[in-house]
């Protein structure tokens, strides 16, 4: 692709408008050290929709409770601020491409591989005893967030990538490099930039397909990477017209040995066991509802 269409991507991301005002009340309430759980929970439970996605995250099979989680404060608990600011973001960003005019299927194995990658990175960082901290909820929801900007604003051109894909069964990372000369990563880090996301959340979506070359975040950006394989190893691919991951490919390809060297364990063996406890996930109902409504 030609310098001046590079630029005509540039400039078409630079247009695309602010996320609207998040909660403000919500979000003042949560950075105020003198408010309490109390006066979150009142301001969140006027917010129909922001309470009914925090009370199904809370209850989704990755934080382990035992008893169905049934009210805000408790949802609030179980979660803490961090993450619950998070997912005020989050809101934002899916409300935002709420109502475009992309294919609907499409946005639905987007939503759905994302969702999943978010709850993976939780599973993974207790595998690894990584430290938890929100940004992985976050990056891991929004990873992929470059291909829908590409489908709701450049969309002939995500039309040629998906196009590219069936004919030559590559990935869409080699597809849009190949069409545009730039990738959906690089043009997510753009607009959460442009957005004023937090810096770690950037790197991590930046570096998701090579954490490797991150050397600043390079453990959020490793479980990011392995939440997104995992998670279409799983059968939940951010397209279906992506290639298919192999297990026994990938558990010989050399991002293993580079995964090795950073300190991240993997082998055939240890990624069937992740694999299996991913399943048993998947198998509650927690999670269907979670993935499928």
């Amino acid at each position: 692709m030609s310098r001046a269409s590079i630029d005509e991507i540039i400039a078409t991301i630079e247009q695309i408008p602010t996320l609207p005002e998040v909660s403000a009340d919500i979000m003042a309430a949560i950075d105020d050290e003198d408010s309490s759980i109390k006066d979150v929970t009142l301001l969140i439970e006027q917010d129909v929709a922001l309470a009914t996605q925090l009370l199904k995250v809370s209850n989704s099979p990755f934080y382990g409770t035992i008893n169905r989680v049934s009210t805000i404060g408790h949802a609030i608990m179980i979660m803490g601020l961090g993450e619950v600011k998070s997912l005020l973001l989050i809101c934002a960003v899916q409300n935002f491409f709420k109502n475009s005019q992309g294919d609907q299927q499409t946005r639905k194995e987007f939503w759905r591989h994302s969702t999943l990658c978010s709850q993976t990175t939780r599973l993974l960082a207790r595998h690894f005893k990584c430290a938890t901290n929100d940004t992985l909820f976050i990056s891991g929801l929004i990873h992929d967030l470059g291909k829908i900007v590409l489908d709701q604003y450049m969309h002939q051109e995500f039309r040629l990538i998906m196009t590219y894909i069936d004919q030559n069964g590559v990935t869409f990372s080699q597809a849009e490099k190949e069409i545009l000369g730039v990738t959906h990563y690089q043009i997510a880090a753009k607009l959460l930039q442009q957005w004023n996301f937090p810096k770690q959340v950037i790197m991590q979506v930046f570096y998701h397909h090579a954490p490797w070359q991150d050397h600043t975040y390079t453990e959020g950006s490793t479980i990011i990477y392995l939440a997104n394989i995992f998670t279409k190893l799983a059968g939940y691919p951010c397209s279906a017209s992506e290639r298919e991951i192999s297990l026994e490919k990938f558990s010989k390809s050399k991002a293993i040995n580079l995964l090795n060297k950073n300190g991240f364990e993997l082998d055939r063996e240890i990624m069937g066991k992740i694999l299996y406890q991913i399943d048993e996930l998947l198998s509650s109902d927690e999670m269907a509802e979670m993935l499928f409504l």
